[in-house]
């Protein structure tokens, strides 16, 4: 948002030895919008190259720092001044990952409005147009969808800024924000094609908008039609779910049957086409990933170290098989990290002061794994969430509690993937324990507690000083600098 001048912020383009992967990138000198929308081929990579903004260690290396971090699962790992006081609620606007987390946001809807203000007039098969318009506004609501959950209102952007004045723009409410949101993502639905081709795993789909215009409607109310797009979804035939370990096993875990979407990443590669994940994950001091990160930002709250009985230790029943794929408890064997030097055992005595650690995303070193970078894909949308996403409307539809029996049984194929007893019903409570345990350290338990509700007196509970206003991040300070319009959030 920063940006004076009016250029194509385009980090990748394929490698010149041909490969066909949109992944295999290399950095692009900037180019103006008029010499470089003229056909079809360009504004198709133009459309692929929106996606490095979400790959970027600010947005999706980083996004625990908001999303997870202030919730129950996790807590830091040390003292460390840009995040512990996400952790204590006591984050001020100058706080280095808020601003991160809202320019990178607003990156990607420059990038999108980029596509849909230039793309146009270009002679082109207008199917083909028409889905590369449609990508841009489901990545342009997706971007809008975090941030008015963490700042309430933002301003509404469909302009590429020429000029300062531009830059100057007003927040919109929390409804014209969500409006926004559902129109983009209905056209979606409508435009962008069902499957992609190996070539470009990656780009979403008609599906993928769909998982997230469910994910929408859950939150603002419409559960109705939220149950309806989880159903076309599962009804569509194109995915189901794969054993847990699957999607975390590094030779397996990419774009398997259970992935709706995935951010793809390439180990080792330029700038930002790695996943960073482990670099934060790993425990301290274990020397898992062979280089000198593995700092251990980020550890599941335990009863040691917080309140006991609700932590992320206590949700998982020791037959629930999620176990030990989600967290490294002392004496775990991973005989897949770093097999050829005989595997990974987590000390006895623990490796961090909850005597616990997160395993997910830790996959130990490699000829393609380097500093903070490893080949390993992010889960944007798995299966699982579509079909908890439908027990959660039906819940919530029919007075918390549901025996509708399709919806039922989308709740038992988790359970069961996960090894545990099948139920006759489901309320909303057991939903997001069940959401708590699947999807923990995937960025989503921020956004159950705020549907949730009863953030205040949980948060409270585990001992932080939360007051109302915490349910909204403050708005950046270095934004209200460059723009008088902009307005702070209350108590900040």
């Amino acid at each position: 948002m920063h940006k004076k001048t009016l250029i194509i912020l385009l980090v990748a383009v394929f490698f010149q030895s041909g490969c066909e992967d949109f992944l295999d990138r290399e950095p692009l000198d900037e180019l103006t919008t008029s010499s470089f929308y003229t056909n079809a081929a360009e504004a198709d990579l133009a459309a692929k190259a929106m996606y490095t903004a979400i790959q970027a260690i600010n947005w999706k290396g980083k996004s625990w720092m908001i999303e997870e971090i202030p919730s129950d699962n996790t807590t830091t790992g040390g003292n460390d001044p840009d995040f512990s006081p996400i952790d204590n609620f006591t984050t001020s606007p100058d706080n280095a990952p808020v601003l991160e987390y809202w320019t990178e946001h607003f990156k990607l809807v420059i990038l999108a409005n980029q596509i849909l203000n230039f793309v146009p007039p270009v002679e082109m098969d207008p199917i083909q147009k028409a889905s590369i318009l449609a990508e841009a506004r489901f990545l342009r609501a997706y971007s809008y969808f975090d941030l008015v959950r963490i700042f309430g209102g933002v301003p509404i952007i469909t302009e590429v800024p020429t000029n300062d004045a531009d830059l100057n723009v007003f927040r919109d409410s929390v409804t014209d924000v969500y409006d926004f949101i559902v129109s983009d993502l209905e056209i979606a639905v409508s435009d962008l094609p069902e499957v992609r081709p190996s070539s470009d795993y990656g780009r979403v789909t008609s599906h993928a908008a769909r998982a997230i215009l469910a994910k929408v409607f859950v939150t603002i109310g419409r559960h109705d039609e939220s149950m309806e797009l989880c159903r076309e979804i599962i009804g569509s035939g194109f995915y189901e779910l794969v054993p847990f370990e699957n999607n975390w096993l590094r030779d397996v875990s990419d774009n398997n049957a259970e992935s709706v979407w995935q951010i793809q990443y390439v180990g080792c590669g330029p700038g930002n086409t790695g996943n960073a994940l482990q670099a934060f994950f790993a425990p301290w001091g274990q020397a898992i990933t062979g280089n000198t990160d593995g700092w251990g930002s980020q550890i599941p709250t335990a009863p040691n170290i917080d309140n006991p009985g609700t932590t992320i230790k206590d949700v998982f029943a020791e037959n629930d098989l999620r176990k030990y794929h989600s967290i490294m408890t002392a004496g775990d064997e991973y005989p897949m990290i770093n097999a050829s030097s005989g595997g990974y055992t987590y000390p006895a005595t623990g490796a961090s002061r909850g005597l616990i650690n997160i395993k997910k995303y830790v996959i130990g070193g490699g000829a393609d794994v380097c500093f903070m970078s490893t080949p390993q894909n992010q889960h944007a949308i798995r299966y699982a969430d579509v079909l908890l996403t439908l027990a959660e409307a039906s819940c919530r539809q029919n007075g918390d509690i549901t025996i509708t029996p399709d919806v039922v049984e989308a709740f038992n194929q988790v359970r069961k993937r996960a090894g545990l007893l099948e139920v006759g019903n489901v309320t909303i409570d057991m939903v997001f324990e069940e959401r708590r345990a699947e999807f923990a350290f995937e960025n989503h338990r921020w956004f159950d507690l705020l549907r949730m509700g009863g953030v205040k007196e949980l948060m409270q509970l585990h001992g932080k000083q939360f007051q109302d206003f915490n349910v909204l991040f403050p708005i950046p300070a270095a934004e209200l600098a460059i723009n008088p319009n902009l307005t702070q959030n209350p108590g900040y």
